[in-house]
């Protein structure tokens, strides 16, 4: 379950997206702004709250240590197979179950990688059929 950010959406609005722990953000999107800073791969997401459907888009991003020793695949293989998943949505009491559901994943909006700046690559950049 994420933060709740009423008391700041009360007095700045609807944020334009929000990054992997739920914070709304009020900038047009850019990779450097995620809460990772060591991030190297960055993907804008369009989800949905499992309970009353409410969209948010998000982002997510993943970067070498969190990969290391786990064996988990880069953003972009996850993208590939179906299994991208952003978790609990934004806290934003959507509905009762809302702050306690999943989410339904909907599509990628931007995927972004970084060698030494960040490059935006619509290759991964689709609608997502699977629903978790």
């Amino acid at each position: 379950m994420n933060q709740s950010y009423n008391d700041i959406i009360s007095r700045l609005g609807e944020p334009l997206w929000w990054d992997e722990v739920g914070c709304p953000r009020y900038k047009k999107f850019e990779p450097r702004l995620l809460n990772n800073i060591y991030a190297e791969e960055a993907v804008l997401l369009e989800i949905s709250c499992q309970g009353c459907e409410h969209r948010f888009i998000v982002a997510m991003s993943q970067s070498a240590w969190q990969r290391m020793g786990n064996g988990y695949p880069y953003l972009r293989e996850y993208i590939i197979s179906k299994f991208i998943h952003y978790g609990d949505p934004p806290n934003i009491d959507c509905c009762a179950a809302g702050p306690t559901m999943n989410c339904n994943d909907l599509r990628v909006i931007e995927y972004w990688k970084r060698d030494h700046d960040w490059i935006r690559d619509s290759t991964y950049e689709r609608v997502l059929d699977a629903i978790h």
